[in-house]
């Protein structure tokens, strides 16, 4: 298990960097920068990249994407 801290990469803000990954446990402290996505396996049906794509396409202009993460995932709030 491995928590990825976003904090290491120096010349970027917060504010702009997301983080996928199929372990929401991974996005450390940084839980409003993650998109949390389903594993793959190998199964020619699976359309989350897609699902990815798009959103991502909705939210790339953003002055903070971490908002746009927050309203659609809540992670730093489960229900």
């Amino acid at each position: 298990m491995y928590v990825k801290d976003l904090r290491i990469i120096n010349n970027v803000d917060l504010k702009d960097m997301i983080l996928v990954d199929n372990a929401v446990w991974s996005f450390g402290d940084q839980l409003s920068n993650g998109i949390p996505i389903i594993p793959f396996k190998f199964d020619k049906t699976d359309e989350e990249f897609i699902y990815l794509k798009n959103f991502l396409k909705d939210i790339h202009s953003c002055v903070d994407l971490r908002e746009p993460l927050k309203a659609a995932f809540s992670l730093e709030n489960p229900s």
